[in-house]
């Protein structure tokens, strides 16, 4: 169970969490995306009346055509059904969609100071040994690893330095950039294989988001498993959909070297699972 879901106060379905039948005011579906990409039956869980379960509720993802369709079922427990019980019954699904506007993410623009650091209290050096001053609050702003390093016990603390001898300075200065302004320029130009290990290197939600998103839209059958994999390592889940998805309407993508070459057994399961019909 993801972690960060909120429940409303009390009344909610989900799962084995205890809901009284009398109390039960919403259904929580979780994960929709990545089931709708899976089709199948689903638990959503069910209420009770004391300690024995009463409704039940699942849900079954079908996808006809381009149509994603999902249905819920609700049964009930017990062995005499009353359906008298369900009239004027009513259930409520809450809807939440996390959409970023234009005006939270021009509140975060510090581009004026990474092209010109003035008080810059940090120095990071890319693997060519070119060297950016960068300030330290918005490293530990963006990023948790960051402000990890960054306590005063810790030797890059102590020196204001870090050396990565394995990031370009071109990855470099666009992680930087996302860490500064919330977004990149330019997208076309980057190499977001690099940038989604960055991303996760140094858990940066928004980096790693952008990256998946463009990586998504870069799959062809040459690099469907390259992507695929890379998606694993990463911890990119969208963008691991998203090559399953792409191998599902494109079986021959599997027919390349990089799948012959794939000795990860668990991948291997994984694709099979997703592409063999339900």
């Amino acid at each position: 169970m993801d972690s960060n879901i909120e429940f409303p106060d009390g009344g909610v379905i989900f799962g084995h969490r205890p809901c009284q039948t009398r109390d039960a005011k919403w259904l929580l579906l979780e994960n929709v995306f990545e089931k709708c990409c899976r089709p199948n039956m689903y638990d959503i869980g069910g209420t009770y009346i004391e300690d024995l379960p009463h409704f039940w509720f699942y849900y079954k993802v079908e996808i006809v055509g381009k149509v994603y369709l999902l249905h819920i079922f609700v049964t009930n427990r017990r062995e005499e059904i009353d359906l008298e019980t369900l009239k004027d019954l009513k259930l409520y699904i809450p809807v939440s969609f996390d959409v970023p506007s234009k005006e939270k993410a021009d509140q975060h623009d510090f581009r004026a100071l990474l092209d010109d650091p003035y008080g810059s209290d940090f120095v990071i050096e890319s693997q060519e040994g070119d060297k950016f001053n960068v300030h330290k609050v918005f490293l530990q702003a963006r990023s948790d690893v960051f402000t990890a390093m960054l306590k005063e016990n810790t030797a890059e603390s102590q020196q204001s330095y870090l050396k990565l001898i394995d990031i370009d300075k071109h990855d470099l200065f666009c992680m930087l950039e996302y860490i500064y302004t919330g977004t990149l320029q330019d997208i076309s130009s980057h190499n977001f294989f690099n940038l989604l290990m960055l991303s996760d290197r140094y858990n940066l939600q928004g980096l790693r988001e952008i990256s998946e998103y463009s990586l998504s839209n870069q799959i062809c059958a040459a690099n469907v498993i390259e992507t695929f994999v890379a998606a694993d390592l990463y911890n990119a889940e969208t963008l691991k959909i998203a090559a399953l998805k792409f191998m599902k309407c494109n079986k021959n993508a599997i027919h390349n070297r990089m799948f012959d070459k794939l000795d990860n057994v668990q991948l291997i399961r994984e694709i099979c699972q997703f592409l063999l019909p339900q």
